[in-house]
């Protein structure tokens, strides 16, 4: 049997027992997991201590309503908690394959690694399939790193870790695995971050509303663009409802900060 991977494991979670077993059985092969919880009354929280997991409790400064407000606090919780300086975060519904798992072993045990930040490419899940062609690929995240090499996670909504000046980022070969849920489902999450960014825009200058705008409207144009290759590619595609709310959150999010300007 191999030695476990000296590194933290960090899942967000809350009543997610329909999809946390098969994440933890993907991260099994680490030395540590964490479970920041966000008071799970199902199946989750036992799910999580079959797999020998630390539960925390989500921070109740960065929640609201009962719902996370501050991806950011609530993360950095667990970066505060894990005991390796590796550490590695993944959504409570997404899968590591086992190369990947093996790569990133491969970085711990070197013990000087041509980089301490990593981006993870990202490749998503439908209907048991792995998708080829998506308008959001390439899709790299930075999934990966030394704590001892980043400041911190960032920004209260679509949080991301922020690597410390002249951090040479590494690209890891292997990806992880996002399953794409049902579109209700999807639809409520994504209406919901739009109404937490026009909480974030009270007190905001009309400048940062105006940049805010612009990289929306950059988005939607990226999008565009890479619509003919996405139409050309060979392969498993998303389906054409998931491109189409990707779209709608864009300009139900342009169409909230165009009216926070006037």
């Amino acid at each position: 049997m191999m030695p476990k991977i000296k590194a933290t494991v960090e899942i967000l979670a809350y009543n997610n027992q329909a999809t946390i077993d098969k994440t933890l059985a993907s991260v099994a092969d680490f030395d540590e997991i964490l479970v920041i919880d966000g008071g799970s009354t199902d199946r989750t929280r036992d799910i999580a201590r079959q797999y020998g997991a630390t539960i925390l409790e989500q921070d109740a400064r960065g929640k609201r309503d009962g719902q996370i407000a501050d991806f950011s606090l609530i993360r950095n919780q667990g970066l505060i908690a894990a005991k390796h300086d590796w550490f590695l975060f993944v959504d409570s519904d997404e899968l590591l394959t086992q190369d990947l798992v093996e790569e990133i072993r491969s970085v711990v045990v070197n013990e000087m690694p041509h980089s301490y930040v990593w981006w993870a490419p990202r490749k998503y899940v439908y209907n048991g399939k792995v998708i080829d062609c998506a308008t959001t690929y390439p899709n790299f995240q930075m999934r990966f790193f030394h704590r001892r090499h980043v400041e911190g996670f960032v920004k209260e909504i679509h949080e991301r870790i922020l690597s410390s000046s002249g951090e040479s980022i590494g690209k890891l070969r292997h990806c992880i695995l996002v399953p794409i849920p049902e579109r209700e489902v999807l639809w409520k999450k994504w209406s919901r971050y739009v109404l937490l960014e026009e909480e974030r825009l009270r007190g905001s200058s009309r400048r940062d509303i105006l940049v805010k705008a612009f990289n929306t409207l950059k988005a939607a144009a990226l999008y565009a663009l890479r619509l003919p290759r996405f139409w050309i590619c060979r392969g498993n595609h998303t389906p054409f409802w998931y491109e189409f709310l990707q779209q709608r959150y864009q300009f139900t999010l342009l169409r909230m900060l165009l009216r926070n300007l006037l």
